[in-house]
């Protein structure tokens, strides 16, 4: 920690890393308000904060075991409790053979394999803090692959301290360090900034997501803890070596859908005042949302005890592909109304969003330039209303803050490089839905029509100091859906999703660098499965 420390006062290198360091700080304030891991009468105590909801055991609350899942332990399985001598070492232990794992990979598969053939030269250059810098250009990496497989990995990271029995907050060093050490020992390259803070920063929430998705799935049978296996692998890990079983608390899963079918990829690229690039093509989809917890009477001082996620995924052949991830969990919430007709919740969360639209090879060396990317994180004040009629429900989830940390694309130069934006702002998110509500003849509701609207607004700068141009990045995510009920779990599933990006440089940079502005727009048409 002291070797990062003594990279801000770097001249030119410290903003973003800045940032970094004092949402650490603001999480050691917010750190003290959760409960101590070991105790089973702080679960009870945090799980009756939720308004109006039953207690709950220890699916995905920190770790913590409850009263059943202590005695279904003491005949089957060892309980999650803490034991610093073995949580400490257990998660280094994970987080450096997944290092090493990742290593081996790159050596056999990686495109530019040189790089991970490490020595010592290279581990003792690496330390030294002057040598680390922002990645200029996409030319070592996709920007598919900084944005989403570096925060995956320190979604691993964070994952692998949270099934050791670490809180949310302690779990962010875990983070740190796994990334830290990728970089100077994973790597023959100087250690990037760019690398850290989308491992550390990003993979924060990605992380909490992934390590409560395995505490639900892990108890549906033999198929969930396959799929369990998958969303988290390191928890799986801690399982098998700690002895840790499925707890048989109720899920607390609010909602989960999944829609597939075919769609319409129509794409515009505008690279300067002569050329034109422009896409046309028919793909697959598959849109994927879960709800966690019920937002809308949210109450609680532990982290993402509510998210939402939603994911959405299509690809043509020959290979073009648009991948989205949005994410989000309160970090506190208070619920403001809770009765018959209106549940209002609000607080503050904290959001990952990765907007990816590319052609050619995942992985490859270079993104191109027909491409289409955003990747933001933020920390939002959010309101959650949900407004309950005779026959319909009304829901208003909107979120307005501060994006301490976001990456775009800028290629549209005569020279056709493709280099990185690092950017600061703030956004605007605002979903609506309108449901329609149908008795399901037990006195019950059953859905039926629903009509909903996405959208997502990021007003960005240059980030002082970084490299390239001083600009303002305009991106824009829209989405609208309309589903038609076929049976209790089945609908026609119709969906329009927009995306723009826009970059305006403030500087003339001369005619070879033009201002860039670039559209995405998929039409969907499929079924949409309750799951």
């Amino acid at each position: 920690m002291n070797i990062f420390l003594s990279g801000l006062h770097r001249p030119g290198k410290s903003p973003a890393l800045l940032v970094f360091v004092c949402f650490l700080l603001a999480c050691v304030s917010l750190s003290a308000q959760e409960e101590p891991v070991s105790s089973v009468g702080a679960e009870e105590a945090a799980a009756s904060t939720m308004h109006d909801s039953p207690p709950v055991s220890s699916a995905g609350t920190e770790g913590r075991g409850s009263p059943h899942e202590t005695a279904v332990s003491d005949s089957k399985y060892n309980p999650r409790e803490r034991k610093i001598f073995i949580d400490i070492p257990l998660t280094i232990a994970e987080i450096m053979t997944v290092n090493l794992l990742g290593n081996f990979y790159w050596r056999l598969w990686g495109p530019d394999s040189e790089v991970a053939y490490f020595t010592i030269e290279s581990i003792k250059s690496n330390l030294k803090p002057n040598i680390w810098t922002y990645e200029e250009g996409q030319g070592g990496d996709t920007f598919l692959t900084n944005n989403f497989i570096h925060p995956y990995a320190g979604g691993i990271y964070f994952a692998s301290a949270r099934s050791n029995n670490f809180s949310f907050y302690e779990s962010i060093l875990f983070s740190f360090f796994g990334s830290t050490s990728w970089e100077i020992l994973g790597e023959t390259l100087s250690p990037s900034f760019t690398d850290m803070i989308n491992s550390s920063f990003c993979g924060i929430a990605l992380g909490e997501v992934m390590h409560r998705l395995f505490r639900e799935l892990d108890k549906k049978g033999t198929a969930g803890r396959i799929g369990a296996t998958i969303v988290s692998p390191t928890d799986r890990i801690t399982a098998a070596v700690r002895g840790y079983g499925p707890d048989e608390s109720p899920s607390r899963i609010h909602s989960a859908t999944a829609a597939y079918g075919l769609s319409w990829l129509n794409s515009r690229f505008f690279e300067n005042n002569d050329v034109v690039t422009s896409w046309n093509v028919p793909t697959a989809f598959i849109d994927f949302d879960l709800v966690y917890e019920d937002p809308y009477t949210a109450q609680s001082m532990i982290p993402f005890e509510q998210f939402d996620l939603f994911m959405s995924l299509a690809v043509s052949v020959p290979l073009i592909y648009n991948f989205n991830v949005i994410a989000s969990g309160y970090l506190a919430s208070w619920c403001l109304a809770d009765n018959y007709k209106n549940q209002i919740s609000n607080g503050l969360t904290l959001h990952w969003d990765g907007y990816f639209t590319d052609k050619g090879s995942l992985l490859a060396l270079n993104s191109g330039r027909e491409n289409l990317n955003f990747n933001p994180s933020s920390l939002d004040y959010t309101l959650q209303w949900r407004r309950i009629f005779n026959k319909s429900e009304f829901s208003l989830k909107t979120h307005l803050g501060f994006t301490p940390w976001a990456m775009a694309n800028y290629n549209g130069g005569a020279n056709r490089d493709d280099l990185n934006l690092y950017l600061m702002g703030g956004n605007f998110k605002l979903f609506m839905e309108l449901q329609q509500m149908k008795d399901d003849g037990d006195g019950g509701k059953k859905n039926g029509q629903a009509l909903a609207l996405n959208l997502c607004f990021f007003d960005t700068w240059r980030l002082h100091d970084s490299p390239h141009y001083d600009n303002n990045t305009l991106f824009l995510f829209s989405k609208i859906t309309y589903s038609f009920p076929l049976t209790d779990r089945h609908s026609i599933y119709a969906a329009n999703s927009f995306q723009l990006l826009y970059t305006r440089l403030l500087h003339d940079e001369g005619f070879e660098y033009p201002n860039i502005m670039r559209w995405h727009n998929n039409t969907q048409f499929g079924i949409k499965i309750t799951l």
